[in-house]
């Protein structure tokens, strides 16, 4: 066992030596306690005793396979020091080895150890008859046989095992992943009792009993320590707390655990111990014939004695690393994982049953739920237990009453190179792997394991369904960052079964790769997780390797064949468009041997043999960007070549490829048993797809030589499946060929176009759907509703990704009076293509009134017979209703099934709203509307609008002015109270908009690198109700050529103007590119009065005949001359002709703003004439150039 330890080993004959120089003799037996390999030693305590007096000592302790490993050991006391100083023969020593930590319980008794080995955690512990020690793994102990174990008595349910609102729970969802923090150890203050038959079982003395009590606590603490970095303190009260008669001790039905939970409490009062003394307590009983063990209350809180275990056969130190690990984790609010124990059902725990059947781990059930045990027990926690015993301890309730540690020790960091949602085949084995870096421990001290993290039924292992957990938990390793599944050998031997069981339906599956740093301070974990879906594809499989009749293995350099069913795994949704063709020489077991790389899944490869001889032999195809794969299921033989041949390589046997696009790949030639002859390559051009241009660099190729084929696809349109083969022969050799396969994806989106709403459209409710024309070239769309033209992430009205469908449906309502804007883009393999032009459209246009309920809240009786209440409103305002609509109402009762709700006018029409829907909910909060897109949905909380159960266009036509009542009625009590707490109506009516007209949009001229204001002769908008300055113009478009500045700032894609601005000259494009002719720029106009234009483009005209319009305004306004002034008739007018082809606008204006004449007249002409024919006498306002005004008087 150690240096004092005599190891004898039924396999060994003869003595063995360890280093310390102990002699080990064998011996011939077994024991019925375990299951597996394991060596028997015996112990010479005084000398291990001194052995251990060193203050850090090298022990030499046995392995189960009769070896021995260096430890180093350190005095670690798990009693409080005064208890420690008072018995001094029993002790706890924390020792270090190859592969972690673990400690040694030594005492007047004996030795037990819990230690990590090269397998797993192994321990040493005495027999229960004799003199000798066993040492053996734990996964390997089987205990008694008429020993079996009990379920746990722990109820998910109980109140006393729920934390206090205060330090709820965490959900389990990632709260305690802290890679590359610091680590604390949090020690928590136990005090432990115990009957007086337990104290007789384990030797009937006080100092019997405080050497189990260590022996229990080292147990325990060595894997708290690792796991959770919690460490357990035996407080020195607990010696007062201890029993050794059964006829005298306070305890009642010492074998019944449930019923010791409630008289724990009464030993501690027994002895004067105060609650604040300590953390948590706990007791300790023979075996009990109802549970294993049982607890109903929590850690740190008024009912934290609630703890039992009870002993299994003698054995304190497996009954502490089974049971006792196991109830304390439940006083940290940690719950069961297993998913399905028939017998303890009531037990089970839905939110963490992540283990399939019993589960293995410490919060499992294993090997006490029949056909549903999935293997033997392992001493650590899955990682959904890791997760709510960090959040406990660190966030809960538990979090204040530890005392910290600090060490110097900082958890690892897990990453996984894995998107979220790719698809998997049904019926297929997966590969995960991950990994983990640590900042202060070294990489090969790190452990790590794969785990499912999915909820779903309690169902047996062989037949899942829905999302149960289907794979078991693997205890974590040093190589545990990598995990097949199924486990690579049952794959290779085409072994199933129940605890790891491939999915052959659709679902989804979530893993968790959880890395622990085992480090002798305070053990760090940390974890990543990735979640992907079963397709209805598959089972992916592959074939054996063909041979002929005559022949009875592959050769070297032979050009053989693989062949595997794809079954539907190239198409969408799990893609996979490559694999990897692999090679194993042991049976499946391994294979790192690449064959083929990224070869196109179509079922059949060709690759060369290759100098690799043996007769185990076995073919992999795996996913190159996926992580499933499969292998044939016989081994077969390669042999060495007996004809000389050649080989021929090539590095591109399939691309992916977007267009347009240019490929290349390298063939190089090599030899067999010494072939010399050329290899003649030929593009078969009679095959080239259309547009495909392919041509070898050269064409005759000596083994050792290389040559290189280019492949051009600018003349390839379409998207598709394309092939470009090639042609080989050689002197004395068959003919072959070998392919470029390529999936070539076309980027023309040109046939993409948005239907509905079409631009402009008007006068949309509360929603609407979204409709556009597929493209040939897209897999899937994305679509963006926004209120600016920008579509910045914070004018994001509605969006989504990946639609595979051509419409969409916003779950949000519109606002009435605005303006929307939506616009699609396609996606396909090469990513996303360009958006289309965006739409805008106009919610209706509405004035609405909203009046509030003054009476709220009406208080709603929880007792008593079918009653009604009334909440009433005074509308004062007076008005025909053509919309009716209540935005909010909310009443509080329990239950909302038993409520109905109506509406009745001052006129006496009622309407009823709701009516006795969604059951068990106990809060109404919804609006109502005759446009809402569906029916109430439960639970109706959610502050959503609904349609009423009766139309409220009842009310239509009637006077809003009177009395209105809302009415609620509740047909069965259930003894709680409510109240309605408010409600609200709201009475519309379509308001009429002016629409906004454009009286002149012509081009604006701009010297090509110059800049101009943009005229308002040039483009004017105006609304009859109004002002230039509420005319809001909104950019849909910018220049492409240039860009507009407003007062000097340049503008931005949803940026606004006004007609104001424009009248001011504040509006300037300048241009960015001589190379072109024209410009523009898009916008929608709105008006305070709700007015609403279209996207409309302005044209930008670029010219070198273009004149700046400040110099040519100024030069007009002194060259302008209108005659006569008064006038009786026609009204002229004369300026100085210019070679500019720009047209100049003339308008005539009455005091009153009313335009009456308009025309156009080229600034080449000189002159114009005004009619006044028919104007009464009076003064007029002439406008030139939308800036040159004149005072005409009419007489």
């Amino acid at each position: 066992m150690l240096r004092g330890l005599l190891l004898s080993l039924a396999l060994c004959a003869g003595p063995l030596f360890a280093q310390s120089g102990f002699q080990f003799t064998s011996t011939a037996k077994s024991s019925p306690e375990l299951a597996g390999r394991y060596a028997t030693a015996s112990l010479d305590l005084p000398a291990f005793r001194q052995a251990l007096s060193a203050k850090r000592h090298k022990l030499e302790l046995p392995l189960p396979d009769g070896s021995f490993a260096s430890f180093t050991a350190v005095n670690s006391p798990v009693f409080a020091p005064e208890l420690a100083a008072r018995y001094p023969e029993i002790g706890s020593y924390r020792v270090e080895g190859p592969w972690g930590v673990g400690r040694v319980a030594i005492s007047h008794q004996g030795v037990d150890a819990l230690l990590p080995g090269p397998d797993g955690m192994y321990a040493i512990q005495a027999e229960e008859e004799g003199e000798e020690y066993l040492v053996f793994y734990s996964g390997e102990y089987a205990g008694d046989s008429s020993d079996l174990p009990l379920s746990c008595g722990f109820n998910p349910g109980d109140p006393h095992n729920v934390p206090l609102p205060a330090s709820v729970k965490a959900e389990i969802s990632g709260g305690q992943k802290r890679g590359g923090a610091a680590r604390e150890l949090r020690q928590y203050d136990l005090a432990l009792t115990n009957t007086g038959e337990f104290a007789r079982e384990v030797g009937g003395t006080r100092a019997d009993v405080l050497a189990a009590f260590n022996t229990a606590v080292s147990t325990i603490n060595v894997i708290f320590e690792r796991e959770v970095a919690v460490r357990i303190n035996l407080l020195a009260l607990s010696e007062q707390l201890i029993y050794l008669d059964p006829e005298t001790d306070p305890f009642i039905d010492t074998d019944e655990g449930t019923g010791l939970l409630d008289q724990v409490i009464n030993a501690f009062q027994e002895n004067s111990v105060p609650s604040t003394a300590y953390d948590l307590g706990h007791i300790f009983t023979t075996r009990c014939v109802d549970v294993g063990g049982v607890v109903s209350g929590l850690a740190c809180s008024g009912s934290k004695t609630r703890g039992v275990t009870c002993l299994q056969g003698k054995n304190v130190a497996r009954t502490a690393e089974r049971v006792m690990v196991h109830e304390i984790a439940h006083q940290f609010t940690v719950s069961h994982s297993w998913n399905n124990c028939p017998s303890s059902q009531a037990q089970r725990a839905g939110n963490t049953a992540f283990e399939p059947g019993s589960g293995t781990t410490i919060m499992s059930y294993a090997g006490a739920c029949g056909n549903q045990n999935v293997g033997a027990a392992e001493p650590y926690y899955h990682v959904g237990s890791l997760e709510q015993f960090l959040y406990y301890t660190r966030e809960g309730g538990a979090a204040g009453c530890a005392t910290i540690i600090e060490t110097e020790n900082v958890t690892p960091e897990v990453s996984l190179d894995y998107e979220n949602g790719f698809y998997i085949p049904q019926s297929t084995p997966f590969r995960l792997t991950g990994t983990a870096t640590d900042a202060n421990d070294p990489a090969e001290q790190l452990t790590y394991n794969w785990e499912e993290y999915d909820l779903g039924p309690a169902v047996d292992i062989y037949e899942p369904r829905g999302s149960a957990p289907l794979f078991r938990s693997v205890a974590p390793a040093a190589d545990g960052h990598t995990r097949y599944f199924p486990r690579i050998d049952r794959v290779a031997n085409q072994i199933s079964t129940g605890d790891e069981v491939l999915p052959d339906y659709e679902r989804s599956l979530t893993f968790r790769l959880t890395a622990r740093d085992n480090h002798p301070g305070a053990g760090g974990v940390d974890w990543a997780q990735v979640n992907f879906e079963v397709a209805a594809a598959g089972p992916f499989t592959v074939n054996e390797p063909a041979l002929a009749a005559e022949e009875s293995a592959w050769r070297v350099g032979e050009y053989r064949e693989v062949t595997w069913n794809v079954a539907g795994t190239d198409r969408a949704p799990v893609n996979a468009k490559r694999v990897d063709i692999l090679l194993s020489g042991d049976g499946g077991l391994t294979f790192n041997q690449v064959l083929l790389a990224g070869t196109a899944n179509t079922g059949s490869a060709f690759v060369t043999v290759p100098d690799t001889l043996g007769s185990a032999m076995r073919i992999i195809v795996a996913a190159t960007d996926n992580v499933f794969f499969n292998m044939n299921g016989q081994d077969f033989t390669i042999e060495p070549a007996t004809e000389a041949t050649y080989t021929l390589d090539y590095d591109l046997p399939y691309a992916d490829v977007c267009l347009p696009e240019t490929l290349t790949t390298t063939f190089t030639v090599g030899s067999v048993l010494d072939f010399a002859a050329p290899v003649t390559l030929e593009v078969v051009e009679e095959e080239l797809p259309a547009g495909v241009v392919a041509t070898l660099e050269r064409t005759q190729l000596l083994p050792g030589q290389s040559t290189q084929l280019t492949v051009e696809l600018d003349g390839v349109t379409s998207s598709g499946r394309m092939t470009v083969p090639v042609r080989v022969t050689a002197p004395g050799q068959e003919a072959s060929r070998r392919e470029i396969v390529l999936d070539v994806v076309a980027n023309d989106f040109s046939d993409l176009t948005t239907n509905l709403p079409a631009e402009g459209t008007e006068g949309i409710g509360l929603t609407t759907s979204f409709d556009w024309s597929a493209s040939v070239n897209a897999n899937s769309y994305d679509v963006q509703v926004a209120t600016s033209p920008a579509f910045t992430s914070g004018s994001i009205f509605a969006a989504a990704t990946g639609l595979t469908e051509t419409s969409f449906a916003p779950e949000e309502f519109f606002s009435p009076n605005r303006v929307y804007f939506w616009r699609v883009r396609p996606v396909n393999a090469c990513g996303p293509g360009p958006w289309t032009e965006t739409v805008s459209f106009h919610t209706v246009s509405s004035q609405c009134d909203t009046y509030s309920g003054t009476d709220t809240p009406v208080a709603l009786p929880g007792s008593g017979p079918a009653f009604t209440r009334q909440s009433k409103l005074f509308v004062d305002r007076r008005g025909s209703i053509n919309d009716l609509n209540l935005p909010n109402v909310r009443i509080n009762y329990q239950f909302a099934s038993k409520v109905t709700i109506k509406l009745t006018s001052p006129t006496g029409t009622t309407v009823t709203l709701y009516a006795e829907k969604c059951f068990s909910t106990n809060s109404i909060n919804l609006g109502f509307d005759d446009d809402a897109p569906e029916a109430v949905a439960c639970p109706p909380d959610d502050k959503q609008v609904f349609q009423p159960l009766e139309a409220l266009s009842a009310f239509d036509g009637e006077d809003t002015y009177g009395e209105w009542i809302l009415t609620v009625a509740v047909s069965e009590t259930s003894g709680a109270s409510g109240k309605i707490v408010g409600w609200a109506v709201e009475f519309c009516a379509d308001a009429e908009a002016s629409t906004p007209e454009t009286l002149v949009n012509a081009p604006t001229e701009v010297q090509p690198l110059g800049r101009n204001a943009v005229l308002r002769a040039e483009l004017e908008i105006v609304s009859a109700n109004d002002a230039s300055a509420a005319t809001v113009y909104q950019l849909t478009r910018l220049p492409a050529r240039g860009w507009l500045e407003l007062a000097g700032t340049q503008l931005a894609l949803g940026d606004t103007f006004t007609q104001a601005d424009i009248n001011d000259q504040r509006l300037v494009y300048e241009n960015q590119d001589s190379t072109v002719m024209t410009d523009d720029f898009g916008f929608v106009v709105t008006t305070a009065s709700g007015g609403y234009l279209p996207v409309t483009y302005h044209e930008i005209r670029l010219t070198a005949d273009a004149v700046n319009p400040t110099n040519n305004l100024r030069s007009l306004a002194s060259q302008l001359e209108v005659f006569p002034n008064p006038t009786r008739g026609a009204l002229h007018l004369r300026w100085a002709a210019t070679n500019s082809a720009r047209e100049v606008g003339i308008e005539l204006y009455d005091l009153n703003g009313r335009r009456l004449h308009q025309e156009w007249v080229s600034r080449l002409a000189g002159a114009a004439t005004v009619p006044t024919a028919g104007l009464p006498a009076g003064v007029y306002l002439l406008r030139v150039d939308g800036a040159v005004y004149r005072r005409i008087v009419r007489q």
